[in-house]
């Protein structure tokens, strides 16, 4: 699923919270889709804005549907845009990256008399979210 720009067509602050807003956008070949977002970006009605939609992935995670304060939210806004309403801006933002291999290196550092005592404690430390990672490629 994209990232499309949508214009701001209404903002009301959330009547649960002073640090959320709840957005329409809209556009032309999506139609209206309500945002709850917080103070990050803050949005005037006619601003176009990139917006995620449901099933994204982003780095952050895929885009679900959410409840905010009671509010049904159907996507992500990402910030403001230059750009025209339904433009698809997915690779700007690096949305939907397809699956690839990654080799990643950790260092962990336990204590044993042997190589093997050494790989059990480290498989139990790593397990349990001990380590750092040393590099990503």
């Amino acid at each position: 699923m994209p990232v499309i720009a949508m214009t701001c067509v209404d903002k009301q602050a959330h009547d649960k919270t002073d640090n959320l807003f709840v957005y329409a956008f809209e556009s032309p070949a999506l139609g209206r889709k309500t945002i709850v977002a917080n103070l990050t970006n803050v949005y005037e009605v006619g601003q176009v804005a990139a917006i995620a939609q449901l099933g994204t992935l982003l780095e952050e995670g895929e885009i679900k549907p959410r409840k905010v304060f009671g509010v049904d939210s159907e996507g992500m806004a990402l910030g403001p845009v230059d750009a025209a309403p339904d433009t698809d801006l997915t690779a700007t933002f690096g949305a939907d990256a397809p699956a690839r291999t990654w080799t990643l290196t950790f260092e962990i550092q336990v204590e044993g008399h042997y190589a093997a005592d050494a790989e059990v404690a480290a498989r139990k430390a790593f397990k349990g979210g001990q380590g750092k990672l040393v590099s990503a490629s």
